[in-house]
């Protein structure tokens, strides 16, 4: 697979770029990422993944010089250089310091972005997912590198043959550990608030947004275990992901009883890809 990157000016193949040990995302964790899916120089929902980035690097005080107007240029740049025509964009902003310490203060930064092909289907097969307790720390809804118990929970989903993990906390679903999710209930799109439980989703956004568009009644409201047993339709969004329907919970079958309202959705934002610069 052919894969592009840039570091802090550098542009070339990714197993060409050279990240030196002062960079604090690697004995740290210090950093904050985004990404983003795209088409040539055209990077979908590119204003809000770069509001969210920007945002997430100054809650955790991060310093660096750039603006939004000059971070969009440089991942469109980067698209162009790498010559891949659909592809899966990534970005992180990390702290810089010569030494390895704890305190954070006298820092630079670092950015890294990398760019590979991906492939977007019209009609992926319905996922199968699995259940974690949720363990995470309390900074769900900041994109930090700090993603180990979102790499234990993914490994052991796929392990027991499932696309994705959801997590819950006292019963209550909260997110899936690289997505958002969603039900469809009685002809109501249903969702987990924006709090600090799950990361607000840019791909969750959209699929309220386009519920509302189609009429469809929206509530962002915690729910339950049961209740995701119970949905009509499960659907899970993330940046590649799109909007995908889940057919299998911890070996059980569930969902797939409102087709209608759950392929409009993912169809609608599935187009919304494809015609990218049209």
């Amino acid at each position: 697979m052919v894969s592009y990157a840039y570091y802090n000016g550098d542009f070339g193949r990714s197993e060409n770029i050279k990240i030196p040990l002062s960079d604090r995302a690697i004995f740290f964790g210090d950093a904050v990422y985004d990404a983003a899916i795209g088409r040539y120089e055209f990077i979908m929902w590119e204003g809000e993944h770069i509001d969210r980035f920007l945002s997430n690097a100054g809650r955790l005080g991060i310093e660096h010089s750039y603006t939004k107007e000059r971070l969009g240029a440089l991942l469109r740049e980067v698209a162009v250089k790498s010559c891949i025509p659909e592809y899966f964009l990534y970005f992180q902003l990390s702290r810089n310091k010569q030494r390895r310490a704890h305190s954070a203060l006298n820092c630079s930064s670092n950015l890294l972005v990398t760019i590979e092909p991906i492939e977007i289907s019209l009609a992926p097969p319905p996922m199968h997912l699995s259940l974690f307790e949720d363990l995470r720390y309390g900074y769900c809804d900041i994109k930090t590198v700090n993603l180990l118990p979102a790499v234990l929970s993914s490994t052991k989903a796929e392990s027991l043959g499932c696309d994705e993990a959801v997590f819950h906390l006292d019963g209550v679903i909260t997110e899936c550990a690289k997505s958002n999710v969603s039900i469809l209930k009685d002809g109501i799109l249903k969702t987990h608030p924006t709090t600090n439980r799950i990361l607000p989703g840019i791909a969750r956004n959209h699929v309220l947004m386009t519920a509302k568009w189609l009429g469809i009644p929206c509530c962002e409201e915690p729910f339950t275990v049961d209740a995701l047993y119970a949905a009509d339709e499960i659907l899970v969004s993330s940046t590649t992901k799109l909007c995908r329907r889940a057919n299998m919970l911890c070996g059980q079958p569930v969902g797939m009883k409102d087709a209608e309202n759950a392929d409009r959705i993912c169809q609608i934002m599935y187009e919304e890809f494809k015609n990218l610069g049209k």
